[in-house]
């Protein structure tokens, strides 16, 4: 029977696939319910991704066009609805733990196999991360089935693991560009382990880079097409506002470590970390640190000089668990591998009865009480500006900045009016500006969304439009004590040449 005994740890019987594969599942069924019951509205980006799955291409203004693609193939199957557009991020993290058992089967054996599978999926991060809509969920799952396919070729595997190492590769980078770190771990890989270094020397290394080339070429190719938009935004996130040295800045980014592994895994990573020139490590512990380690070097780099957000090194997070995983077994650790599993279980407890309240959910110690301020009130802006567009007989809808155009569009969804992005300077700042821009072409009247105040704008948008009503001030819903206030107009008789917006005095 595929039990574990708690009670007597040094009797535990080897856990098997089966125990794994039945625990794994139970808790993506219990995720696909909480998003049934969530009552968080789409965040920008999960907007933002819906609405590219409208249009698809190779590439868009911020990221590559796999998770658009992803989305569209949802919609298509069960429909728009927000646990529809969020279902592939528990079903891929599913997948993802799942080859993480494969992996740490190959490297190890089967009980560290069980825990690393086991820790990936109700790991603090992943129980966050399985709620939402994000480019990080298909990138861990195609960077654990790169790694496999990696360390079955060091371990002298035929052509068929170069293919895989390829599609997985191809398929990383058009979900996520940090995909890229892949190469920086077989370098690092190459330095520490003699297969790895013959594994750089083998025709199987260039199969797989030129099958990656030929997956990820498109995207290129739609890039020198558009300005290489998407590589400038990648540049600007990194660059941030510019170079600061603040070292508590890049403390900041390794105490967020903590609660993307969780805090014990970090704990324990950061220990090998420490050891990866010990001789007392195996070959396949340097190996996993050897594809941990880049990420979270270069990320910690990064947040040095500018601002560094928590997903950023979450490549490292798949390695970084299997050798967690291993060492705590190693070391017979049980009741820490039992501890790191019951906090992921109680942060995915937690989360889910959050969602399922979150307008009613406000911490009074914290600075910002009402949590769920971020991920709520766009769907009162989208139905609120839609019903007032309908009532006014206005032909299009025209906000200001992406968050609110992206909420437009996804809570007004198909419907008659037209919904634009008014831009802020002569060339394109993201993608709505890029292909659906506020031009002399927009039908008229039009019901004008801003989030300035009411008397600073009146004055400016006559500029334009011979006709400027103000209809007064919006204040959509955040929570039990917040609001997003907005301010609408409608506007007719085009006088002028749309050009920039106004900015807020």
């Amino acid at each position: 029977m595929a039990t574990v005994t708690l009670s007597s740890p040094r009797s535990w019987a080897v856990p098997r696939f089966s125990l794994a594969l039945g625990i794994l599942a139970a808790v993506t069924a219990v995720r696909l319910i909480g998003l049934h019951f969530s009552v968080v509205d789409l965040y920008f980006d999960e907007s933002q991704y819906w609405a590219w799955s409208r249009d698809l291409a190779f590439g868009y203004s911020s990221k590559p066009p796999l998770l658009a693609w992803i989305i569209a193939a949802t919609a298509h199957a069960c429909g728009n609805g927000e646990a529809c557009i969020r279902a592939p991020a528990p079903i891929f993290y599913f997948g993802t733990s799942l080859v993480v058992y494969a992996l740490a089967r190959e490297l190890y054996d089967r009980r560290v196999a069980f825990f690393a599978a086991v820790s990936i999926g109700l790991a603090t991060g992943v129980a966050f991360s399985a709620r939402i809509i994000s480019t990080d969920v298909p990138l861990l799952f195609f960077w654990a089935l790169a790694l496999f396919a990696y360390v079955k070729l060091v371990a002298g595997g035929t052509w068929r693991w170069a293919v895989m190492l390829g599609v997985a590769l191809g398929l990383g980078l058009l979900a996520k560009y940090a995909m890229i770190y892949f190469l920086l771990g077989i370098a690092l890989a190459a330095w520490l382990d003699r297969d790895a270094r013959r594994f750089v020397r083998s025709p199987a290394l260039w199969i797989a880079l030129a099958i990656a080339a030929m997956l990820i070429l498109p995207n290129i190719v739609w890039n020198f097409a558009n300005g290489f938009t998407t590589f400038r935004h990648t540049g600007d996130n990194i660059r941030g506002g510019g170079v600061d040295l603040d070292v508590l800045r890049t403390l900041e980014f390794l105490l967020s470590q903590f609660a993307v592994f969780g805090p014990i895994l970090f704990a324990v990573l950061l220990a090998g970390i420490a050891r990866v020139a010990s001789p007392a490590l195996g070959r396949a512990d340097r190996l996993m640190l050897a594809f941990a380690i880049p990420p979270l070097a270069l990320i910690t780099a990064v947040g040095l000089v500018t601002h560094a957000n928590a997903n950023w090194a979450a490549p490292a997070f798949i390695s970084g668990a299997v050798i967690a995983a291993a060492f705590l077994v190693r070391g017979e650790a049980w009741n820490w591998l039992a501890a790191s599993i019951a906090c992921g279980v109680v942060v995915q407890a937690v989360l889910l009865a959050g969602d399922a309240v979150a307008t009613r959910v406000h911490v009074p110690f914290l600075a910002d009480g009402d949590v769920y301020s971020r991920t709520l009130g766009w769907r009162s802006l989208g139905e609120t500006a839609g019903r007032l567009a309908r009532r006014l007989d206005a032909r299009a809808i025209v906000a200001e900045n992406r968050y609110d155009v992206a909420a437009l569009l996804y809570y007004w969804r198909d419907q008659p009016e037209q919904i634009f992005d008014w831009r802020w300077g002569p060339v394109p700042a993201d993608n709505f500006e890029l292909t659906r821009p506020f031009t002399d072409a927009a039908p008229q009247p039009i019901l004008y969304v801003s989030r300035c105040a009411l008397a600073s704008l009146p004055a400016g948008l006559s500029h334009y439009f011979a006709g400027v009503e103000p209809l007064g001030r919006f204040d959509a819903p955040t929570g039990p004590t917040t609001v997003r206030s907005y301010f609408f107009f409608k506007l007719d008789g085009r006088r002028a040449p749309i050009g920039p917006q106004l900015r807020c005095p």
